[in-house]
This record gives C-alpha cells, structure tokens and sequence, in this order.
C-alpha cells in the first residue's frame, strides 16, 4: 500500500526565546521551554496517529545557528519518529537559512536518521515514494534561486500522486506575509502547473488557512508574536485518498489583545478601574498586551506601571502599549521585544525609503558582515 495519510506541520521555531522569565522546573527560558513542550507533544500525537509520512514545511529552527539544546529537542523527536518507521521530509525556512552558504546547515546532520529526508541548499529536489513524488522547494536566498527551482519542477509520468512542499508566503488572492525582509515570495503554482499536485503544504505563514483547495498552510505549533494572538496552534493531517483534511489542535500559551482603552477625560483611578475590569478575563499564564490610546501627558506622568502589572496576578508577562492623545500621536512601549540580528536588519531594510541602491543587494552585503561577527 502506497502513501495515503500525511501529517503537514510547519513552523516548529525551536530555539526561541523571549522575556528573560525561567522555566521553574527546567531552569530554561519559559518561553524556550514552551516551545519545547509543544513540540514534544506534537511528536507524541503524530507517532499516535501512524501517518504513512510526515512533512515538515521549514522553521524547524528559529536560528540558522540553534543552540545544542535546540538541537538535542529537535534530534531527540526525529529519533522518534525515524524508529517508528515512518518517513520525514523537511524543508529549510528563512529563519534556519544561514546568509552565507558556506556556513553549512544543521540539515546535514538530520538526515543522518534512517528514512529522514532534508532539502535545504535553496535547490528544487524531488524525492519519490511508494506511489507519491514529493516536489520539494526550501527557502531561497535569492529571487533568481526561487525561479530556478520553480522552473526546475518535474512532474513525472505514473507517479500517481504529486505534493508540494514549500516555505514562504503565497500572494496570488491575499498576502500570507509575516512582514520579514527575508521572506520568499511563492509564485501561484496552481497556475503555473495546473492540475499536477494532489496536495501543497505550505509553511512560514503563522495560521491554519486553505489558500484554495488543495493549498494550505498548517500554522506554527506555537506563537512567535502577539499579533498571533486567537490564532489555534496544530498541524494538518491529510487523507490523499479523499483529500480530507483534519486539524489536531496543540496547547499553546495564551495570547490576549486588550482592545483599545480610550483614557480621555478619565482620571487615573478610573483608568486602573477599567483596566481591572479587563483583567478578569485573562487565563492563567496568557501573555497580555494592554492598549491604553488617547493618553493625556499629566495622566501618563502620575501612571503607576507596576500597579497596572499587579491589576493582572494571571497573566505571565504584561506588555504595555501606549498611545497619546495627539493629532500626531506616537505609541510609547515600555516593553520592547528584539529579534535576532539578521531579521531585525531585515525589517530595517524594508522599512528605508526608496533609493538607488537594490535592498536585496545592500540586505545580502550587510548580512554577510553580520555572520562575520556572530563569528
């Protein structure tokens, strides 16, 4: 019996880290350690579910350089899945990608693992299996590698059924983008090969959506950012047979967006009070953004901000949004969040004004001297 039932994650962004909180049980970072747990997890119910395959849509890893405890949590859940005798195809994102290719890539090593396939060098491949070709397209460096491998797509004769595989955004009916500089920009492939894929999973983009049909994204196992709050966290299972497709939710840290609290003409108890009245509706260990708009200058110099923390006992960690009552008003963050090196110059590089110079060139040299330092 061929391939007929595939589990599509994506997504995975091992290795990240945020807010400087420690895991009491493992002395790690919190957040680290939740994507961890979920990982586990995820592994835990695929092996469960026997799939005849599993297909990993790139961000693995949330650096191209994760720690050896990323490693060791990736490798140990691999482990899993290769013993139980099932196959694995990963693809390489944009966030495990190095800038430089002669850094090599972590990717070498998982392949190691019997019946694990890995394709990560910015190349289209194709990997044949009982009854199923896999078209396989991991992040690109560049817009002229992406062309290539979209050229590059054999559609073999008596395969029987073909997937695709591939990281980046789709924006042909709506943008899927996550607003990084790096991100692959996925042609309509559904036009440029009609009726050859049975299946596309899709990876980089942080939410369960069927772009069409027979296209979709999976979303991450865990979220990377507030603006991801409400979105479910999972994977797909498919059936190729019937082309069902079923959701398997996974527990993922809350998220909250406090709608805006408009403070004008309020005094400041008014404004805790209202707060407060907000915060009962918090689960325990969310993480919260509240949004105060319309602050006026005397009440934001007589806030209290660790009041307003302690207005919220459930929640893990309390960002702070603030913006001014003022035809040019400006949002004031007490709790700013940097990435790595390499996405925020990319998101800088995006965000400068029009010039002469091409920003891929200028984002290809800048990161070149970025890895030159890491090292």
């Amino acid at each position: 019996m061929g391939i007929e039932r595939i589990c599509h994650l994506a997504d995975t962004h091992l290795g990240y880290s945020e807010y400087g909180k420690i895991s009491p049980r493992t002395g790690l970072n919190q957040r680290e350690q939740d994507f961890y747990d979920t990982w586990d997890e995820c592994i835990g119910r695929i092996i469960a579910l026997r799939p005849d395959l599993v297909v990993h849509a790139g961000d693995l890893f949330h650096t191209p350089r994760p720690s050896n405890r990323a490693i060791r949590v990736a490798l140990a859940g691999i482990q899993q899945i290769s013993a139980a005798g099932i196959p694995m195809v990963l693809i390489s994102g944009n966030h495990e990608t190095p800038r430089i290719r002669s850094t090599g890539s972590i990717f070498e090593s998982l392949a190691l693992f019997s019946g694990v396939h890995c394709v990560h060098e910015g190349e289209y491949r194709r990997l044949a299996f009982d009854g199923l070709d896999i078209h396989a397209i991991p992040h690109c460096s560049l817009s002229e590698e992406l062309e290539m491998a979209c050229r590059s797509i054999e559609i073999r004769a008596g395969a029987g059924c073909n997937l695709l595989v591939a990281h980046g955004t789709w924006t042909q009916t709506e943008s899927f983008s996550m607003g990084e500089f790096n991100e692959q920009r996925l042609p309509d492939f559904t036009a440029l090969y009609p009726d050859a894929f049975d299946y596309i999973a899709l990876g980089h983009y942080h939410r369960r959506v069927d772009v069409a049909p027979r296209v979709s994204y999976c979303g991450s196992t865990e979220r990377t950012s507030l603006n991801q709050a409400g979105y479910p966290c999972g994977f797909l299972e498919l059936d190729l047979a019937g082309g069902e497709r079923t959701y398997h939710e996974l527990p993922a840290r809350p998220m909250v967006r406090i709608q805006p609290i408009s403070c004008r003409g309020l005094r400041l108890q008014e404004i805790y009070d209202r707060v407060a009245g907000e915060a009962q509706s918090v689960p325990e260990g969310a993480i919260v953004q509240l949004n105060l708009a319309e602050v006026e200058e005397s009440q934001f110099l007589g806030m209290d901000m660790r009041l307003l923390e302690e207005l919220f006992p459930a929640a893990f960690y309390l960002e702070k949004s603030i913006s001014y009552e003022a035809a040019d008003a400006v949002t004031h963050s007490p709790s700013l969040h940097f990435d790595s090196l390499g996405v925020e110059f990319g998101r800088f590089i995006a965000a400068l004004p029009e010039m002469e110079l091409d920003r891929e060139t200028l984002f290809r040299i800048g990161s070149r001297y970025l890895e030159e330092d890491e090292e």
